[in-house]
């Protein structure tokens, strides 16, 4: 996964081109975005082991 930050540093999501998926951890919670072949977005929350 590639890492994305914003111009102070600061972590602000990771990416997997190949999957087409975004991960993004705040405040101890999971955000995972996944672009699907039809153009849909499937989103999955939960808790940051």
């Amino acid at each position: 996964m590639r890492e994305i930050k914003n111009s102070n540093g600061k972590l602000v999501c990771r990416i997997d081109e190949m999957a087409s998926i975004f991960e993004i951890v705040h405040k101890g919670y999971k955000t995972l975005i996944r672009f699907k072949p039809d153009g849909t977005a499937e989103v999955i929350n939960s808790e940051a082991a």
